[in-house]
């Protein structure tokens, strides 16, 4: 199942575009662009009426729903049920909301935010009926996730892995699949030099794909994918790259 991102300033352009290709949504502008403004209705509606939403990336900027400060983690909790009523709204079944775990400190704190994580989304999903995605993004490797999901229960949180994020890691994208396995429900696929988060054109970059293929080949493409790049122009470029390296079932 592959997933774009649309922007709603160019709203018809996008839904064509998914028409076209029989591709589905999941919604980015509400994790950051809209935090500090009211959402119009209308916004909420058009995205619902496309019929194409199946995810939404919940908040992300500055959301530390595990944070040991009381009022941060208040706050960012707050944050996040919004992203979670949002997605109800739009009729959309998934969100991905990025690890808060601290990249370079271990020592317990990494089982200490596996367990508290765990415990956290699997009581936001059931709260909402949602399934809930964790996505790998200041991590250096996969070991805060291999915590979080020993503490898992039921199938309703998973990981979302990020390759473009994973490039820059401190481990190849390989390792990321074979630590991790099935406990992958959803992926991003974007490209970078492996130093920034810079959402290229796909090929454009170094991210090596085939790891990622591979993966989504034995899932037999049921899992969510999606492509983030910036433009349309970009998209369709990056749908090409895909398509004359026959990647993703393209």
């Amino acid at each position: 199942m592959i997933q774009i991102q649309p922007r709603y300033s160019e709203k018809e352009k996008w839904q064509e575009f998914a028409k076209e290709r029989t591709l589905r949504f999941e919604i980015l502008e509400f994790s950051s662009y809209y935090l500090n403004s009211v959402m119009d209705e209308e916004q909420y509606k058009w995205y619902r009426e496309t019929g194409l939403v199946d995810s939404i990336h919940g908040v992300f900027m500055d959301a530390c729903p595990l944070s040991p400060d009381n009022e941060i983690r208040e706050i960012s909790r707050k944050r996040c049920r919004k992203s979670c009523r949002q997605a109800q709204k739009v009729g959309a079944k998934n969100v991905v909301f990025h690890s808060t775990a601290l990249p370079f400190v271990r020592g317990g704190l990494d089982m200490l935010w596996g367990r508290d994580a765990a415990e956290y989304y699997c009581m936001l999903a059931e709260e909402h009926d949602l399934n809930l995605f964790i996505e790998n993004f200041n991590d250096v490797n996969p070991e805060p996730f291999l915590r979080m999901m020993e503490n898992v229960t039921g199938d309703r949180v998973k990981v979302c892995l990020d390759i473009g994020h994973a490039n820059y890691s401190r481990v190849p994208i390989a390792e990321w699949f074979s630590a991790l396995g099935d406990s992958i429900g959803y992926m991003h696929i974007s490209d970078n030099l492996g130093s920034w988060d810079d959402h290229m054109v796909l090929g454009k970059g170094t991210v090596d794909f085939s790891a990622a293929d591979e993966f989504y080949r034995k899932k037999g493409g049921k899992i969510p994918l999606t492509i983030e790049v910036h433009t349309l122009g970009e998209l369709e470029e990056s749908i090409a790259f895909l398509e004359r390296e026959k990647l993703f079932g393209f």
